[in-house]
């Protein structure tokens, strides 16, 4: 049996075993994970550093997001607005070609199906769908924006603006109405330049080609703006990825244990606990006849 001031030393060496296993537990954690401070008691002054940088990252993160997703929706804008500039610079072909007192009958009715075709395809267009939300169509996005005869605005002319930065929104969106009808309608410029074009008036038609022009241009001061936007977003995601390598770096140092120093402290509760081990196997083992 053990006596009774062994067994009081065996129970202490009981409770230094335990605190020096969760001790060492804790430093291979450290080791592993290269964090220092897990709660705050591990370190208090350390505490409010932490708390701020990390707030700080995710809201840099949700920036940099934020930018992220205004050029995904600039993107799905400018592609379609590609194709209406290239439509536009049809439509002005067919005009240059038409306004000539030469052409036949027939020539007038083939521009005139084409300008048709051309017509739809910019209705199209207008109506452009992304995720099943209408571009073009302001708040208005789940009805579709554009339609009747003569083509109407359905959409709003708001834009939905996102925060790229503190203090800093910008539109992710561009309406219907600044690109399609103001100050100059695009559908009503083709509707005039076909009718024109069905009553053989090469005059007209001529007439038209400023016109024509005027709704082009209109379009590549959208298209120009959005890549003007779309750069802007680099430069501001640009400034919070520096922002945050700064945090982060902060961050660390607060945080973040000496690889060194905690392997050197591993090694040493490593001597301790086997120490302690053996001494207490060897308490553990003695019975009343090794003090007879």
């Amino acid at each position: 049996m053990i006596r009774t001031n062994d067994s009081s030393a065996y129970r202490t060496l009981q409770y230094n075993l335990s605190k020096t296993s969760t001790t060492l537990n804790q430093l291979y954690i450290k080791t592993s994970t290269g964090v220092d401070v897990e709660k705050a008691s591990d370190s208090p002054s350390s505490v409010r550093t932490i708390i701020s940088s990390r707030s700080a990252m995710i809201i840099g993160d949700r920036y940099i997001e934020n930018c992220e997703h205004v050029q995904d929706n600039l993107s799905s804008s400018e592609s379609s607005i590609d194709s209406i500039i290239d439509l536009m610079d049809r439509a002005k072909e067919i005009a240059v070609a038409a306004a000539n007192d030469s052409l036949s009958d027939s020539d007038f009715k083939t521009y005139a199906n084409e300008l048709t075709q051309l017509q739809e395809n910019l209705l199209d267009l207008a109506n452009t769908q992304v995720d099943g939300k209408y571009i073009f169509a302001g708040y208005n996005d789940q009805n579709i924006p554009f339609s009747g005869s003569p083509v109407v605005y359905n959409g709003t002319d708001d834009h939905q603006m996102i925060e790229v930065s503190s203090g800093i929104s910008v539109a992710k969106n561009i309406t219907g109405s600044e690109l399609f009808m103001d100050p100059v309608d695009l559908f009503a410029t083709l509707d005039d330049l076909q009718t024109a074009l069905q009553g053989g008036d090469a005059a007209t038609i001529s007439s038209q080609l400023t016109s024509i022009e005027d709704a082009a241009e209109q379009v590549r001061t959208q298209q120009s703006s959005l890549g003007n936007t779309s750069a802007r977003m680099d430069d501001i995601k640009t400034v919070h990825g520096n922002s945050l390598l700064l945090v982060n770096a902060k961050l660390s140092r607060a945080e973040d244990g000496d690889l060194t120093e905690i392997l050197s402290e591993v090694s040493k509760m490593e001597t301790s606990l086997e120490a302690t081990m053996q001494v207490t196997a060897r308490i553990s083992s003695l019975n009343l006849f090794d003090y007879l």
